[in-house]
């Protein structure tokens, strides 16, 4: 999910919200409800208000900081945070609604369709009463109520397409929304129980995306019956999860289409035409600058990852992974049609192929990358309708791609693809990123995507013609003909900078949302030495905090890049509180798995204060070859 965070006039802060994911199409159905008197009202309205609105409580988690002087300190910490703070999380918190409104239609019998969330200029967010502390027999979280106000603007009859209550002035709609307490954390607290991800290749969640895949209606499945996992099958469903592990939060979205008003439609307005006869793609560049990050991540030689080229060669690999997102801010929506039909002259020209080993469609021209001279290249999977970024009288809130079946890009919406997914970084592993180097991403180099207008045959069938490229399986690939004007790229290029240190990831780089405890994914740092075992033997180590309690994380390390692999607590070895007095640690040696010698083990540790906001201080530990 993609967060362009920006301050807006009044001191609230707005977000430009999108998702990722697959979902039916959206049937255009269902007559609004609607007295003669308004029907007449509505017509004669440029476009639709609806309001956006709901009351709902935001925290943080204390429970994984022991008990005592620790825990009191953090939570003195977030009581004495300020209005800014609590904004900010609240913000978190709210973004974790958007896949359920964008694909909200997957969740009804009936004819529903988008809710979208609003660009963030349209954010209203105010915390209300001062942040208490709230202590049950299960969690102990310091925690604020807020209330949250946007208003979509859109054509004056699609909301009744996509919700028939919001067809006349007055009509309403409560979407009932679970939230998790404290909205950090949510996969190294609840696993995959809340993450949704149909139709993604396994593994394309991570710590720092959860929140693009969050589903609250994720419940217990088999892969056979699975329409939410992919990568694992948690025991526990989403709501028992977040009740056990974090708490959660009841509420309802309220929407409410309001009479039409000049003045405030001009206050919520978003969205610039750059292309008035055709279409236009562009990057999104707040994703690209704020959500790109370093990792380390082990390939086996079967991985689809090295059969495709999105890595150089099997092992261990340093990624940056960042999220591409293009918005279509043309005046005309870009029609694939159905990538599954053979007839489409898109599928006939091998721009899509399909990919035996991910399961899908490829469209292998969306996009290219560069950091520091080390190259990347997307295949885009599913180009569709995952974002409404205008939000104004012209787009509407029925896309005409919101499948991985007939796909494109409407006007006003976009596509885009997080950061984590399989094939979305620059492998970054030979070339220096501990200075910063630009990190560039090219939408469309190639043109495949006609931004402009088509060009016909006398049949009304687009026209391709013959280029130098070739497909995977070695068939020549076509490009659609296309009348587009001399200015199209303008905006298809988007740089950012961004480096870390050579034995960093982004769990060493430092906690800037307000992340707690031990379970985190940041503010770790690095210990120089590297230490070996027998692959498979115990591994057992006393150890000591010279002041307040540390985290000491054991992550696995490589021997081919001399490093350790900077890890979450999800892929730890171990992952233990050291207190000031004598602290047991036992665990197994995992195998170096890129040494040429099986038996060879060994580890690298990490360590942080058990509290975010603690003093840092080394553990010591005896035992092993410490």
């Amino acid at each position: 999910m993609k967060s362009s965070l920006v301050r807006s006039s009044c001191g609230a802060v707005a977000l430009a919200s999108a998702v990722v994911g697959c979902g039916s199409a959206l049937p255009v159905s269902d007559a609004a409800e609607s007295t003669s008197q308004e029907q007449g009202a509505l017509s004669s309205d440029p476009g639709a208000l609806i309001k956006m609105e709901m009351q709902s409580s935001v925290g943080v988690l204390l429970d994984e900081i022991p008990a005592g002087p620790q825990r009191e300190a953090a939570a003195n910490q977030a009581l004495a945070r300020g209005r800014q703070f609590w904004i900010d999380r609240a913000l978190r918190q709210v973004k974790l609604s958007a896949y359920r409104l964008v694909f909200r239609g997957d969740y009804y019998t009936k004819s529903k369709g988008p809710l979208p969330l609003t660009p963030i200029s349209t954010w209203t967010i105010d915390p209300v009463g001062s942040a208490h502390r709230v202590t049950t027999p299960k969690h102990d979280t310091v925690v604020i109520d807020y209330t949250f106000e946007s208003h979509i603007l859109a054509d004056s009859a699609s909301p009744a397409v996509v919700e028939p209550k919001l067809g006349k002035i007055g009509g309403t709609w409560q979407e009932e929304l679970i939230f998790p307490n404290d909205p950090e954390l949510i996969l190294e607290r609840t696993g995959y129980a809340c993450m949704d991800e149909a139709e993604f290749p396994p593994f394309s969640v991570f710590e720092e995306n959860a929140a693009s895949f969050y589903d609250q209606t994720c419940d217990v499945e088999t892969p056979a019956t699975s329409s939410c996992h992919v990568t694992q099958f948690p025991a526990e469903s989403c709501i028992d999860a977040l009740r056990s592990k974090v708490g959660l939060v009841r509420t309802n979205m309220v929407f409410t289409r309001v009479p039409w008003s000049g003045s405030l439609a001009k206050q919520v307005r978003v969205g610039t035409i750059t292309n008035d006869d055709g279409v236009d793609i562009n990057v999104v560049l707040p994703d690209l600058v704020e959500e790109n990050r370093f990792m380390f991540r082990y390939f086996k030689a079967d991985s689809c990852e090295v059969a495709e080229g999105a890595i150089d060669h099997a092992g261990w690999r340093k990624l940056l992974t960042f999220s591409a997102s293009v918005r279509n801010d043309g005046t005309r929506s870009l029609d694939l049609g159905d990538v599954t039909d053979p007839a489409n002259p898109y599928v006939k020209s091998h721009v899509f192929e399909f990919s035996q080993c991910h399961g899908h469609n490829h469209f292998s021209h969306y996009g290219n990358f560069l950091y520091n001279g080390a190259p990347g290249t997307k295949r885009a999977f599913c180009l569709e309708d995952t974002s409404r970024y205008h939000n104004d009288e012209v787009t509407s809130l029925v896309p005409e791609h919101q499948s991985c079946v007939t796909q494109g890009m409407t006007r006003g919406w976009g596509d885009e693809y997080q950061f984590g997914l399989p094939g979305q970084w620059v492998d970054v592993t030979d070339v220096d990123s501990t200075a910063p180097h630009a990190l560039t991403f090219d939408a469309n180099t190639d043109h495949f995507l006609c931004e402009g207008v088509p060009v016909l045959s006398s049949t009304g069938e687009p026209i391709f013609d013959p280029t130098r490229f070739v497909s995977e399986a070695g068939f020549p690939v076509s490009r659609v003909r296309c009348n587009m004007p001399a200015n199209w790229h303008t905006g298809n290029v988007g740089t950012t900078t961004a480096s870390i240190a050579a034995d960093g990831s982004f769990v060493t780089e430092a906690c800037k949302r307000g992340q707690e405890g031990p379970l985190r994914s940041c503010g770790f740092k690095a210990r120089a030495q590297q230490h070996s075992c027998v692959a498979g033997s115990t591994v057992t180590l006393t150890c000591r905090s010279p002041g307040t309690a540390q985290v000491l994380r054991v992550c696995e390390r490589s021997q081919k890049l001399g490093v350790g692999a900077a890890c979450t607590v999800g892929d730890s070895v171990a992952n233990v509180i050291v207190d000031p007095t004598d602290t047991t640690i036992r665990f197994t040696c995992p195998a170096v798995r890129d040494a040429s010698d099986p038996t060879t083990g060994g580890y690298a540790t990490y360590d942080a204060p058990a509290n975010a906001g603690g003093a840092h201080a080394k553990p010591t530990c005896t035992g092993g070859d410490w």
